[in-house]
């Protein structure tokens, strides 16, 4: 029951407790006055009475005394009258029924009313000769008193409602800043740190929003500041010490990114040949002088046309979007050009060669290094700082191949389901599970496992990809249905079917039929994915919560999605990238990092999960950070 309401109750309770009593006195009172005045009423008739009957006793068969009885008994406010000799015997005796009408049963049971009876010797002479007995009549008594009661009732109602009314309005007036004091409440738990510019007139709720601002300021401060350092952290960690380019970590990342994302491009692989060789005619400081050169020039050779990164100590790449080789290869002579000019200035002649490969939508990622290394041999044997282009597809099966593979699977309902990446909670004495990944496996026609990724990036070039999630949920479902699971399982969706209505509908009504608790369910898109349209994700993720399921972000890093933003988009867990949780005693940043996002997603609700942690120095330090799950 809200505040407002309570109050409300409790004061119409006062109300009503004190009406009650000062009523219940008032209607006593009154009766109390009706009935002394009944009984001076009542002598006065029976006085008055008397004396005029007075002269007639001498007679006691006189009808003039019955007439006189009579004319004043017919008033009506009177329930007997009766005469009565010197000797007791009854002369006269008029009665009339005591006659209720209009007055309800309430009145007469809470508020009984004595009868008053009066009397009065008359006499004759001087002496007595009669006594008059005269009885008042209550029913005149009770219709005063309910006139009475029904005048109090209706203007104290009225005071009751104009009163309830006005409470109602000021109490509306007085609790309406509680209400932006809950909702700023609400923004701070979703992760917006708002404050109230209108401050509250009453002193208590005043001093209470002027404690929340201060509370969502500060929050917001730390937030922001946590924020700022785990963006440098990250960013370090994105990027070579020497030479300020991302690392392998980086483009194993985006390459599988674009691969996902059914994008296409060439790959550039760049390496000196004999690094070692040069260290020991220039000396280390010039070999890093040559380091950071050689990076200037894929930078400025470069750049907004690609992505340039060093791999490891010799080894440099670059990804272009452009798939038109023509482009790639006034690319590629440029650069050769520049590199040329770079060896002259350190007397070297023959120093680099490049690798270049065309990647599309079909191409597989663990295809690709071998045959950069491979186009970076060819370019060997063409000349000083060469450069080789390699056409051919990095897929063992053309699109036509993927797409009637992916309507066979469709068809015949042929993925698996297998369980891996079990993730365990080490905050007790004994690890608890609280995640695990359900993991799909796709083999063609020939019983050979198909690349994933590869796959649903050609089942989403095709349109296929929202019914091959659907088969992929709907066995997912049975299987956690049939094995009686209790925990938590990742279900990867595909961009396709988080943007698609129907595919919502269907899920709702999927989840209606199972009796597996929506809890257990974690649907799961990549941060990359998210971030191409966090719009059509956003709605998906309500959708998802409204079903009371879970909504899980995998390879995530805060350069992609800023975790600020996380509660807002009604994110319940997100899963590191694998970079960041590996080598992390080679690294001084890592541990920091892990630590900083423990504490801001704890600030957000969002819990934070490290995957395939398989070193025991990492698990260590990933388990001392405190993140929620960690599987290995």
């Amino acid at each position: 029951m809200s505040l407002s309401k309570q109050l409300l109750v409790l004061i119409s309770l006062i109300f009503l407790i004190v009406f009650s009593v000062s009523f219940y006195l008032s209607m006593n009172h009154i009766r109390n006055y009706l009935e002394v005045e009944s009984e001076i009423h009542v002598q006065d008739t029976a006085t008055s009475l008397g004396l005029s009957m007075s002269p007639h006793m001498d007679d006691e068969q006189d009808p003039i005394l019955e007439t006189m009885m009579n004319a004043i008994f017919d008033m009506g406010y009177y329930k007997e009258m009766r005469l009565e000799n010197v000797d007791g015997e009854e002369l006269v005796k008029l009665s009339n029924p005591v006659q209720m009408e209009g007055v309800p049963d309430w009145v007469i049971t809470l508020l009984p009313m004595k009868t008053a009876t009066a009397m009065s010797e008359i006499s004759s002479g001087w002496n007595i000769s009669g006594t008059l007995y005269v009885t008042s009549n209550p029913a005149y008594g009770y219709l005063k008193l309910y006139q009475q009661a029904k005048e109090t009732l209706l203007y104290s109602a009225v005071v009751f409602i104009a009163a309830f009314v006005l409470l109602m309005l000021v109490l509306r007036l007085t609790l309406q800043p509680l209400k932006a004091i809950q909702k700023q409440a609400n923004e701070i738990s979703g992760g917006n740190f708002t404050t109230i510019s209108k401050l509250p007139w009453t002193t208590e709720v005043r001093h209470v929003a002027q404690s929340m601002n201060g509370m969502s300021k500060k929050i917001g401060d730390t937030i922001a500041r946590l924020n700022n350092r785990l963006d440098a952290l990250n960013d370090s960690l994105k990027r070579d010490a020497l030479t300020g380019l991302f690392n392998q970590a980086t483009f194993n990342v985006d390459i599988k990114r674009a691969l996902a994302a059914g994008d296409s491009g060439h790959v550039f692989y760049f390496k000196f040949d004999d690094l070692s060789d040069i260290s020991k005619q220039l000396g280390n400081h010039k070999v890093d002088k040559l380091l950071q050169g050689f990076a200037d020039v894929l930078q400025q050779g470069v750049n907004e046309l690609g992505t340039v990164y060093r791999l490891y100590g010799s080894e440099f790449a670059l990804i272009s979007p452009s798939s038109d080789v023509n482009s790639i290869t006034v690319l590629a002579e440029k650069l050769k050009h520049d590199i040329n000019s770079l060896g002259q200035e350190f007397n070297l002649e023959d120093m680099i060669h490049m690798g270049i490969v065309l990647f599309n939508k079909t191409s597989e990622f663990d295809r690709l290094m071998p045959a950069l290394i491979e186009a970076y041999e060819q370019a060997r044997n063409i000349g000083h700082n060469a450069y080789f282009i390699q056409q051919e597809s990095l897929s063992s099966m053309d699109e036509l191949a993927w797409k009637a593979a992916i309507q066979h699977a469709i068809d015949n309902h042929t993925p698996e389901i297998t369980f891996t990446a079990e993730a365990y909670n080490y905050s007790g004495a004994v690890p608890v599970k609280v995640m695990q990944e359900a993991f799909t496996v796709v083999t063609d026609r020939d019983g050979k496992e198909l690349a994933i990724g590869t796959l649903f990036s050609v089942a989403q070039e095709f349109g296929m990809a929202e019914e091959l999630d659907k088969l992929i949920v709907n066995k997912i479902i049975q299987r956690m249905e049939k094995d009686g699971f209790n925990s938590p399982v990742t279900i990867n969706l595909s961009n396709k079917s988080i943007a698609s209505t129907n595919f919502q509908q269907w899920l709702a009504a999927r989840l209606e039929q199972t009796t597996l608790p929506a809890q257990l369910l974690a649907f799961s898109v990549t941060a990359y994915a998210a971030a191409k349209d966090i719009t059509a994700f956003d709605s998906f993720s309500s959708f998802v919560e409204s079903l009371g399921a879970t909504m899980l972000l995998k390879r995530y890093s805060p350069d992609i999605i800023p975790i600020d933003m996380l509660r807002g988009l009604h994110i319940d867990y997100i899963r590191l990238a694998r970079d960041l949780t590996q080598d992390i005693r080679g690294n001084v940043s890592k541990p920091d990092f892990l630590e900083l996002i423990q504490e801001v997603s704890s600030l957000i609700e969002v819990k934070v999960l490290a995957e395939s942690v398989t070193s025991d120095d990492d698990f260590e330090i990933v388990k001392q950070a405190g993140l929620f799950g960690i599987s290995r």
